[in-house]
Formats: structure tokens, C-alpha cells, sequence
């Protein structure tokens, strides 16, 4: 972050026509920075893993009614003489 800051701020007294390095134009933008970006921190969720009491349910149900659903067609299908 320091680096990109640090060549953000050469280019723009670059730009201004100001020599580098140039401590009052650098305290002029680091100003400017303080003031307009302050509320600009970067939140990023770190995500994690559930805990395995948690995780183990969360894959193991889904399988087994998928199964559980598969057996039921199959065994639904075999006896369909019977419901009519």
C-alpha cells in the first residue's frame, strides 16, 4: 500500500510540475488523503470453515435423503401395479 501511495504521489506532483521528492507536496496529498479517505479501510470477511458439528450434518442429510428420495422411485416403480 505505502508503494502504491508512494507512486501515486510522485506522479502527481509530476503532474503539477513539482519536484520529487517534495516533503510539502507529499504532506499536501497525505492531507488530503487523511481527510477525504478516512473511512476507506478495507473490511474483508475472512471466511472459515464450520465447525465439524456443524459441517457433518450439512453434507451427510442432503446424501442421504438423495438416497433415500432414489430408493423411493425405485422401489415406487417396481410396485405401481399394485396402487391402481
Amino acid at each position: 500500500y505505502y508503494e502504491s501511495f508512494t507512486n501515486c504521489t510522485q506522479m502527481e506532483t509530476n503532474i503539477s510540475g513539482c519536484y520529487w521528492p517534495n516533503p510539502l507536496a507529499q504532506g499536501f496529498i497525505s492531507g488530503v488523503h487523511r481527510q477525504f479517505f478516512s473511512n476507506c479501510t478495507v473490511d474483508r470477511v475472512h471466511w472459515e470453515d464450520p465447525p465439524d458439528e456443524v459441517l457433518i450434518p450439512l453434507i451427510i442429510v442432503p446424501v442421504l435423503l438423495t438416497v433415500a428420495m432414489a430408493g423411493l422411485v425405485v422401489w415406487r416403480s417396481q410396485h405401481t401395479d399394485k396402487l391402481l
